[in-house]
């Protein structure tokens, strides 16, 4: 693998390598994280919006109470 080192392309080391390798494991186990984190809180809202139609109330107030 390479990179540009003061605009000259340079043989990257292993040590370098490997970081770069973690690096990308890391990014990706976090946006993984995230997206998960993100499809739960709006599965919640969701199920909680329809708790509360459930309940009997409309859809305008479901909406004055939770913006949604």
């Amino acid at each position: 693998m390479k990179k540009y080192l003061n605009s000259i392309l340079v043989d990257m080391t292993e040590k370098e390598i490997t970081k770069r390798n973690d690096d990308i494991v890391k990014i990706k186990q976090e946006l993984t994280t995230r997206t998960e984190k993100q499809t739960n809180e709006e599965t919640k809202k969701a199920s909680g919006k329809q708790k509360l139609l459930d309940l009997g109330l409309t859809e305008e107030e479901v909406k004055a109470l939770i913006g949604a």
